[in-house]
Formats: structure tokens, C-alpha cells, sequence
């Protein structure tokens, strides 16, 4: 074994600069001593880490002493010079990070991590990085680790792109959807003041002169306050404004010790915002400034190149998703002008009567609906087959207003009905003017709109109004009823409020079938799945249901749900429901005979042995008595030993 100071060929050559500096460091005054006595382990140690391509670090000792290849150095950016320095004392602020890994490896065991997060100071401020990289103990001549090899590779720029990209395809995502130039703002303003954990985002327009700069909303973390309206860009001083008309992007990390925007005018700016820290991003359009996105932080921050890339590719984004947007937008108007012009031009007829001649001449829409030859129309036709045309029973009253509007010379504007060849009635719109002429009538000119579509949905509003005002009268006459039994009967006010519950929600659940069918009817297999469904328990078969698909009116869904409510908030409380091997039978038939019947039955079996009630309560008389009326049929509730059943026998009305 040779001495320390006689090891073979120089290990240092062919090292790089960092190799001619390992050779002239005073390595006397660190605790690994001078070259000639380093140990064969750290000198070969050495060598490979000179040698490798890879950006490589190397620590050794007791007090972990640092050495480094060239593709190293750059990772210490302006940091003091670390060769020969403690590793705990180069990287301090990532210590809590890096320590507890340097220390596995100096117990034996190698480390392995890819894009791990650490914060580091290379450039005199706090920095997000991510590394991959590894920690491999060193054994020296003893067989104790005498270091760790640490190869590394800065994978900062590869995460925050894939972060990027990741950011922007879900924000595409967002934007997408929405229909509204301030809804895509206000998203994009959340998600990138979230994503850059900032204080203040906020997006708007420059006027023509590219000064005053207006936001209608911004978003903010709760740490400062909203600031929208209009904001003068001329207070931040003339270098920052003249900036942003030219389209550049403004960062600001410290405001107070940035001289472009640290004089007192400029400060009172930045104070009143709340914010030490901005980047906003200019968009020039068509040679002009005529929107910008801004990001605030209200304490220094540093802003890297990723995030300024990333705030400029979001405002980009949003003013092309705001003006599409608004194109769309326009596109629509002027695509409704048109179908309003088409749908017009079909509904619109025109005519000019020549009193002189007494001739009308009109077109084919204006004829048709009066029931003359649209030939004969065109050519000039009588005004009294025109008017021939009018429904019998307006008949006198627009041929008084014609007389007057004739007379007067004044305007005609009346709503009245027509009859077609076919024999079809029409209603229409109808306004003119007659013009005078050396005191005598000479031309009536106008317009006729047929208003058939409207005059039928005003009827059928109509209809709905007054089929509502029923339906909400027999719904309250029903609660009415509902309240005034259940107060009568109850024991006590919590169980009153309980039982007015259970019966409202039923009433309320089988006023949602009936709601999703447009209460034009309703199928009974849903009033009876919907009227039993909180008493169903999916690790239970307690519950059969039996019966063929049977549309129901729903008057007759409305007796039948709250029937099924008492019978099974009885059996939840006395009877089959209320042990844990009960059973409930409901099923049903039609039968056929001089008119369709509807044959129900709720069957309870394996409950409590049942006995007759000394005295019937409201829900029994609710199905007996309210039941058998609704239905117009028959009700019958027996309480056999094994089991309530309930038998409901009454006509399917049509629907």
C-alpha cells in the first residue's frame, strides 16, 4: 500500500479550472488537511468528480467539506465561492431540505429524487427550484463513509414549463365554457392570482389615448383590497407609461428600491394599491395599447422568467377569448336582425289601396290571409273582397275605422280576424294611414302582421293562469286540511311537527312526478318508488313492489302518495318497519270489466303481532275517508294479527 504522498499519477490533471483550483487551495486550514495527505478513497473521489460530465458535488469529513466540477458552478450562481467550505454552510437556507438526506448517506444509505422541490438563494433573493439528483455514501480505507458523491441536475425550467403548459390547457378548459366576456375575465384572473399565490389580479381596457386604464373587477386573496374604476398609468411616471405604450412588459420586484418608479409620486401610487411588487403585461393591437393584465403582490417578490412568460401568454389568452366572445356576440345580433327580417317578411303583408279607383293592390302574404286570389291581388282588387275577408264578428267595427281613418285622414291600428280560402282563421295586425289630397282621400297604404302564433300562447297563458290559481288552490285547501287534522290529533307539539312534516314532504314528492310529467298525469310505480323511498335501505329487501305500468291522474297520484305516507309512517312506528325482520307487500292490478279498475293492496307481514286501535287517528280516516273519496272507490284498512292490509279498489279515470 502506498504512502498518501507518493499516489500514482496525478489525479488532478485534465480537471477543468475547478481542478487547477483543488491543486491551489489551502486545504491546510480544513479538517481534510493538505493534498500529499489525502487518503487514496478521496482522491479518487475527486477525480471522478472532476471527470464528469454531469454537474457533480462532493463532500467530505467530519464538517462535510465542499468540492465541485466546472459544470457545477453554475448551480452556486452569485453565490460566495463554496470550495473548501462546510456543505451546511453553502447551502443554509435548503439545509431542512438537504440535511436530513446528507445524513441518511453518511449512515450508508444513497438517496435518489426526482424534481424535488427546494427554495435556494443563488441570485441574492429566495428561489423555487427543482433537482434530480442523487446522494452516494463514500467508503474510505477504514469502511466508514468518509463521504457523499452528489450528482445533480436543475430540472427548474422542465417543471415550471410542464406547470405552464398543464396551467394554460386548463385554463383553455375554463374559458372555453363560458359565455360571457366578464365570466372569462373573472376566471382568468382567479386561477392565475391562485396559481401565482399573488395578491391582486386584474384585467382590463385602455382607452384611445392610452392612459386611463379601467377595470371593472379584479380578483384578490383577501390581503388587500379591490381596486377597480379607472387608474391614470401617467402616475407611475413617464418611463413606466411610455413603456407600456410600446407594448413592453413591466416587472417590478421591490417599488422602493426600483429607481424607475421609487420617487415619492410614484411610491404614493404603489401605496394606495397596496402592492411592492408587479408585472403588468401591455397588449398592443393594431399599432395601439388597448388592454393590459396586471399581477400584484403586496410584498417585494421576485418575479422569475417563467412567470412573466406565463402572466404574458394568459393575457394574450384572455383578449382572444374576450374578443371572441364579443364577435360571437355580434354575429348572433346580426344573425337575429336577419331572422327577424325572414321571419318578417313571412308573417307581413302589404297593401295600397287607391280610393280613387277603388282598387287594392297587394301582395301575396296580405291577400292570403284575407282570402282573395293573389293574381287578382297583385293586379287590383276590389276593396270589398277585402273586406269580404274580415270575420263576421269584427266585421262592423274595422269597417267604422276604416270609415274614420278615411274621413279624417287619420291612422288605422287595429287587431282583428280574417278567414283564408281554406277557411282558416287568422288574426292579425293591422296599420295604415290614409293620405288626403285637395281635401279628398286618395291613397291608404299599410301593413297587415298575422299575430296568430301570439294570440294562441297569449290564450294558452291564459289557460296556464287560471289552470295554476286551481291547482294552487286545491294544494292549499290540501295542506290546509293536512294541518288542521294533524294539530287536532297530535300529542304533543314535537310529534304535531313531526307528522306535518313527513305529510309535507310526501304531498311535495309526489308533486315532483307529477311537476317532471307537466301534471298532465303520472305513472304509479313512481308515485309508489318515490312515496317509499325513504323507508328503502340498500342493505335491506324489506320492500316489494308489484304491479304493471298504470298512468294515473294526478288526483288520484296525489290521494294514493299521501295514503302510502300513513301507512308506512305507521308501519315505521307499530308495525312490519318497525323491527328488523318485517316485510311490506305493495302491488297492484287492473282489471277490465264495464270500466277500468285500479286494484291495490299494502300487505305487512313478520312485524309485532297487531291488534285493533281503540280509536281510529287521522291517518286512518285520511285513507279511509279522503282516500275513498278522491278515488271515487272503495278503502278498507284491516288489522289482522299478522300484519296491517289495506285494500284499495276505485276506477281509472282517463287522462
Amino acid at each position: 500500500m502506498r504512502e498518501p504522498g507518493t499516489w500514482g499519477p496525478d489525479f488532478l490533471a485534465n480537471g477543468g479550472a475547478m481542478g487547477d483550483r483543488i491543486r491551489h487551495h489551502d486545504w491546510s486550514s480544513t479538517s481534510v488537511g493538505p493534498i500529499e495527505t489525502w487518503p487514496h478513497s478521496l482522491r479518487t473521489a475527486v477525480s471522478i468528480m472532476l471527470h464528469s460530465k454531469f454537474p457533480t458535488y462532493l463532500i467530505w469529513g467530519r464538517e462535510l467539506v465542499s468540492f465541485y466540477n466546472d459544470a457545477y458552478t453554475p448551480v452556486l450562481g452569485s453565490k460566495p465561492d463554496a470550495l473548501g467550505r462546510p456543505f451546511r454552510a453553502v447551502w443554509a437556507e435548503a439545509w431542512e431540505t438537504v440535511g436530513p438526506i446528507a445524513e441518511k448517506a453518511l449512515l450508508g444509505q444513497a438517496s435518489y429524487f426526482e424534481d424535488l422541490p427546494i427554495t435556494i438563494e443563488r441570485n441574492g433573493y429566495p428561489e423555487q427550484t427543482w433537482w434530480t439528483f442523487s446522494y452516494s455514501p463514500i467508503h474510505d480505507e477504514t469502511g466508514r463513509v468518509g463521504g457523499i458523491l452528489c450528482i445533480v441536475h436543475d430540472t427548474t425550467a422542465k417543471v415550471l414549463s410542464e406547470r405552464r403548459l398543464e396551467f394554460l390547457v386548463g385554463l383553455s378548459d375554463r374559458l372555453r365554457g363560458l359565455n360571457e366576456p366578464v365570466e372569462v375575465i373573472a376566471a382568468a384572473q382567479e386561477m392565475l392570482g391562485r396559481h401565482l399565490k399573488a395578491s391582486r389580479v386584474g384585467y382590463g381596457e385602455v382607452e384611445a389615448t392610452a392612459r386611463f386604464f379601467t377595470t371593472e373587477r379584479n380578483w384578490t386573496d383577501g390581503s388587500v383590497a379591490h381596486r377597480t374604476g379607472t387608474h391614470d398609468l401617467a402616475a407611475f411616471g413617464p418611463e413606466i407609461h411610455g413603456a407600456l405604450k410600446r407594448g413592453e412588459t413591466l416587472a417590478v420586484h421591490d417599488a422602493a428600491s426600483d429607481p424607475r418608479v421609487n420617487s415619492s409620486e410614484q411610491l404614493g401610487a404603489f401605496v394606495f394599491l397596496e402592492l411592492a411588487a408587479v408585472v403588468t403585461v401591455s397588449l398592443i393591437k393594431r399599432g395601439h395599447m388597448v388592454a393590459a393584465l396586471y399581477v400584484h403582490d403586496r410584498r417585494p417578490r421576485h418575479w422569475s422568467p417563467g412567470e412573466i412568460k406565463l402572466i404574458e401568454d394568459v393575457a394574450e389568452r384572455t383578449w382572444d377569448a374576450v374578443e371572441r366572445l364579443r364577435s360571437e356576440a355580434a354575429l348572433r345580433k346580426s344573425e337575429e336582425r336577419l331572422q327577424l327580417a325572414l321571419d318578417a317578411a313571412s308573417v307581413v303583408g302589404t297593401w295600397d289601396w287607391d280610393i280613387q279607383s277603388d282598387l287594392v293592390y297587394a301582395d301575396e302574404r296580405f291577400s292570403s290571409l284575407y282570402g282573395v286570389d293573389p293574381e287578382a291581388a297583385a293586379a287590383g282588387a276590389p276593396i270589398a273582397n277585402f273586406v269580404s275577408g274580415i270575420h263576421p264578428d269584427d266585421h262592423s267595427r274595422i269597417e267604422e275605422e276604416i270609415r274614420r281613418s278615411v274621413e279624417k285622414g287619420g291612422t288605422l291600428a287595429a287587431e282583428y280576424r280574417t278567414i283564408d280560402k281554406r277557411g282558416q282563421i287568422h288574426w292579425v295586425f293591422a296599420q295604415g294611414r290614409c293620405y288626403h289630397a285637395g281635401g279628398q282621400p286618395v291613397r291608404f297604404p299599410g301593413i297587415s302582421v298575422d299575430i296568430t302564433e301570439r294570440k294562441k300562447a297569449e290564450e294558452h297563458r291564459e289557460l296556464l293562469i287560471n289552470e295554476l290559481n286551481h291547482r294552487v288552490k286545491n294544494t292549499l285547501a290540501t295542506v290546509q286540511s293536512i294541518a288542521f287534522q294533524t294539530l287536532r290529533n297530535a300529542d304533543n307539539p314535537e310529534a304535531a311537527r313531526a307528522a306535518m312534516e313527513a305529510r309535507l314532504l310526501a304531498l311535495s314528492r309526489a308533486h315532483d312526478v307529477l311537476t317532471r310529467e307537466n301534471w298532465e298525469g303520472a305513472s304509479l310505480i313512481e308515485i309508489v318508488r318515490g312515496a317509499m323511498a325513504p323507508y328503502r335501505h340498500e342493505r335491506e329487501n324489506r320492500l316489494h313492489l308489484e304491479g304493471p305500468n298504470v298512468r294515473l291522474t294526478p288526483r288520484m297520484a296525489l290521494a294514493i302518495a299521501m295514503a302510502l305516507q300513513e301507512l308506512a309512517t305507521n308501519a315505521v312506528k307499530y308495525g312490519a318497519l318497525s323491527n328488523v325482520g318485517g316485510e311490506v307487500q305493495i302491488s297492484w292490478l287492473v282489471k277490465r270489466k264495464s270500466e277500468k279498475r285500479l286494484h291495490l293492496t299494502w300487505s305487512e307481514s313478520g312485524g309485532p303481532p297487531v291488534q285493533p286501535p281503540p280509536r281510529r287517528g287521522f291517518g286512518t280516516r285520511l285513507i279511509e275517508r279522503s282516500l275513498a273519496q278522491d278515488l271515487n272507490g272503495d278503502v278498507q284498512i284491516a288489522f289482522a294479527p299478522s300484519g296491517v292490509i289495506c285494500t284499495v279498489d276505485a276506477p281509472i279515470a282517463q287522462i
